[in-house]
């Protein structure tokens, strides 16, 4: 029986993905395979190629600023704000594999074909370019030319990535919600407010409703909620504090039923 992590999106929020995983090795919890959208593709190929401590080390060093800088530190593209180029320094930096056959076990990113609609599942080829593709938020990043097609941000269809996951192999899925219902209602007060808290959020709030309908299709059989309500998608500061969300979300008794059903 396979045990298989499916990793959602929602900014910096992600980070507790890390926390999550963390807790679950504690538990000696079998992972045999990951997926992920968006920042949870960077999660999820980190945690592929085994590069989960040296992530770590990373997000957690003082000079947090560094991140955006990398993300927006770039030229401006006509097909975005920026093109991506630093973003994808940055990703070759903490995957440390550029091709997927160098993963420590299979992992899928997921992206949304731009033309069709379709949810697009990579496993093969090039990792990089696979993560960078599921986190192009449209009109933020360019979206990726891979295979023929136009590739933007996997949330647009797949905002926890589920049946991708099963489609790795996985007979037990646990989902990682890190936009669960209400968590934009810590919004800035009205006079405070700009377009990014707006965007955001409005983001927030239809991922939080795609996902109830997923979950509803596609049924995980544990689903982890980190409690990240405060935390805004674009808040690289709570990088330490996040991880300890993540790993406070794994309920032991949940995982000791998992595993009943699972081994």
């Amino acid at each position: 029986m396979k045990i298989g992590l499916a990793l959602g999106g929602g900014g910096a929020r992600g980070i507790a993905h890390l926390g999550v995983w963390l807790r679950l090795r504690e538990l000696g919890v079998p992972v045999h395979c990951v997926s992920g959208t968006s920042i949870g593709a960077i999660a999820g190929a980190v945690i592929a190629a085994g590069r989960v401590d040296a992530a770590l080390k990373w997000c957690i060093e003082p000079d947090w600023k560094k991140l955006p800088k990398l993300v927006f530190r770039t030229k401006f593209s006509s097909k975005g704000l920026t093109s991506g180029t630093q973003v994808e320094k940055l990703l070759s930096e903490l995957i440390g594999t550029r091709d997927f056959a160098g993963l420590e076990m299979p992992f899928a990113a997921v992206a949304t074909d731009l033309a069709s609609g379709e949810a697009v599942v990579m496993r093969d080829g090039g990792l990089v370019s696979a993560v960078r593709a599921s986190i192009s938020i449209p009109g933020v990043f360019r979206p990726v030319e891979r295979q023929g097609r136009i590739l933007v941000d996997g949330q647009l269809v797949a905002p926890v990535p589920v049946a991708a996951c099963r489609a790795l192999g996985a007979d037990k899925v646990i989902a990682v919600d890190i936009n669960p219902p209400n968590s934009s209602s810590d919004i800035k007060p009205f006079a405070r407010l700009n377009v990014i808290d707006v965007l955001t959020n409005t983001f927030t709030i239809l991922n939080c409703e795609l996902t109830r309908r997923m979950f509803m299709e596609e049924k995980p059989d544990l689903v982890v909620q980190p409690a990240v309500g405060k935390v805004q998608s674009l808040d690289f500061r709570h990088a330490e504090r996040l991880v300890e969300i993540g790993r406070k979300a794994v309920a032991e008794d949940a995982i000791e039923r998992l595993l009943a059903i699972a081994l």
